[in-house]
């Protein structure tokens, strides 16, 4: 309740129960980020930020405490914290049956052993997708919105994002059920 009086002392004018509401949407997103991670990588092996691979789980989690205090400042702050560990999210959870089927240990020697032999240009080329999918279309959301100020353009890029994840989603998961239902030998 302390916080709370001292929020209100900073930001005038804001209710009580806002920062409450920015509080939940920005715990929502970090426990999203944080448990998906667990889920993938329970020992931080295949996890890619070495902030947290050093500190580990426990400095993870204590981490969070001074996001989710900042986020609840804000709500477009917290907005955007919600949507970024839903990212996240996203990104660790794609892939994880394999990596929950094989094992974190098996899949990091797998992929060390296939990077040993894989050539630099194509190890970066082959991880552009990120950068492409939503670097790229977040530019031109924001070039179309502030500096031409056309939604359409807006509209058309949301849709085509829209449209890419259902039917991404829809091919990759029936390509996977394709290939476990073929019961022929893979040579």
């Amino acid at each position: 309740m302390l916080l709370i009086v001292l929020f209100q002392l900073i930001i005038q004018g804001v209710h009580w129960y806002q920062f409450l509401i920015n509080a939940l949407l920005t715990i929502i997103g970090r426990s999203l980020d944080v448990l998906s991670t667990r889920y993938v990588t329970r020992e931080l092996r295949l996890e890619t930020n070495r902030i947290a691979r050093k500190v580990g789980w426990r400095g993870m989690i204590l981490l969070q405490i001074p996001i989710i205090i900042l986020g609840s400042l804000d709500f477009y702050f917290s907005f955007f914290i919600l949507w970024w560990s839903f990212f996240l999210f996203a990104n660790n959870i794609e892939g994880s049956w394999y990596v929950r089927e094989v094992g974190e240990v098996e899949y990091q020697k797998e992929i060390k052993s296939r990077l040993e032999t894989s050539k630099i240009w194509k190890i970066v080329f082959g991880e552009l997708s990120s950068f492409l999918k939503f670097t790229m279309a977040g530019i031109f959301v924001i070039i179309f919105l502030f500096i031409f100020k056309d939604l359409l353009a807006v509209f058309l890029i949301s849709l085509a994002l829209i449209i890419q994840g259902i039917f991404g989603t829809i091919s990759s998961i029936l390509y996977l059920l394709e290939l476990k239902k073929d019961k022929s030998k893979v040579q």
